[in-house]
């Protein structure tokens, strides 16, 4: 037990660093994209800078919950706080979903009636944006925690419409399609809103206390009644707390009576959630009526 909660302190830890480097990469591109935006006099960067900015909160808030994730259990919050993850991960949706709706509705604007647009200021800026967010991406990607994934598909979706305005602008400077740029900007609006929702359905399935995504119930519950000494599996129950920390609960009834027998099944058991991911159980053994 002693072991699972160390290592799951030092994943969050992890998590922690990765999101608060995200944060400080954001920042200073918004400060610089800010200034390039009044410098160049081009509204499309300075509407980008706008939406880092409200990026570079959503982050702040989510550093912020994962870091209150990490203090200990108290007499009001016996499980912890590992379920703050869960506000950062629905505070930055609320965000994608608002700044995506967005920029959809001011595509389709533009498909409408097409604006002429600065080309040459465009690509140095997003070759400097997809450097910047690249990097932040890159701290981000592999995080198990639902808010990590959350912040890191806010920043995929922000270096992903970098890429449209390098792609756009690259084409615009030799031919004049006004049109490219809100159509792509559609197409990657419509991936993230994809996205999010799918996220946002994990993170409603945590809150529900449904079973993990990744954990096979029906073929872990088979395996469970197949172990020796078990005549009967009366309650199982696995959920989690934050998609990375798993908890079961098991209630069989056994014809084992010595304590020693009775320790090896529960011992059995233990090693069996352990593979599915499963960081902590609670074994209840009784006897066979």
């Amino acid at each position: 037990m002693t072991h699972n909660h160390i290592h799951l302190h030092t994943n969050s830890k992890v998590v922690s660093k990765n999101i608060s480097s995200a944060f400080f990469i954001n920042l200073a591109f918004t400060t610089i994209s800010l200034i390039g935006g009044w410098l160049t006099n081009s509204m499309a960067i300075i509407s980008d800078s706008i939406h880092d900015l409200g990026c570079t909160f959503s982050i702040a808030m989510a550093w912020l919950f994962e870091r209150i994730a990490r203090h200990h259990p108290t007499s009001k919050y016996t499980f912890g706080y590992r379920r703050f993850t869960l506000l950062g991960a629905f505070v930055n949706a609320f965000i994608l979903l608002s700044g995506s709706s967005i920029v959809f509705y001011e595509s389709i604007k533009r498909i409408i009636s097409p604006e002429k647009v600065d080309a040459e200021g465009m690509l140095w800026f997003a070759i400097l944006a997809i450097l910047f967010k690249g990097l932040a991406v890159w701290r981000t990607w592999k995080g198990i925690s639902v808010n990590q994934r959350m912040v890191s598909l806010h920043l995929l979706g922000d270096c992903l419409g970098w890429v449209v305005v390098l792609l756009a602008s690259i084409v615009m400077i030799f031919v004049n399609i006004p049109l490219l740029d809100p159509i792509l900007s559609v197409c990657i609006s419509i991936y993230i809103l994809y996205n999010v929702v799918y996220n946002l359905i994990v993170a409603f399935r945590i809150v529900l206390e449904g079973v993990p995504t990744s954990v096979d119930y029906e073929t872990l519950k088979a395996k469970v009644k197949s172990l020796s000494g078990i005549v009967e599996l009366r309650q199982f129950y696995v959920w989690s707390l934050d998609n990375e920390y798993h908890m079961a609960e098991v209630i069989l009834t056994s014809p084992l009576t010595n304590i020693s027998d009775i320790e090896i099944l529960k011992n059995s058991l233990r090693k069996l959630l352990k593979d599915y991911k499963i960081s902590q159980c609670v074994i209840e053994v009784n006897p066979v009526e």
